[in-house]
């Protein structure tokens, strides 16, 4: 028989767990700015490898809305 305080504890720690990362996730979006740390999860193939795009590329923010990359590599 499941122990039904058990399944609630269960229970609460993944959604605190979830509320974790959702808190993340929302602190890297700033309305009306653009942030490069909106791309720190983004990851390219970079010789076989996957890689940080910021470990191949050149990351910068170019006006309020616009967000500049420029590989190192041609």
């Amino acid at each position: 028989m499941v122990d039904t305080k058990t399944v609630i504890s269960e229970a609460q720690d993944d959604m605190e767990m979830a509320v974790m990362h959702l808190d993340e996730a929302l602190a890297h979006i700033r309305a009306g700015k653009a942030d490069v740390r909106l791309l720190d999860g983004i990851k390219v193939d970079s010789y076989g490898a996957m890689v940080p795009i910021n470990n191949v590329a050149s990351v910068n923010t170019l006006d309020a809305r616009s967000i500049g990359i420029k590989p190192w590599d041609k």
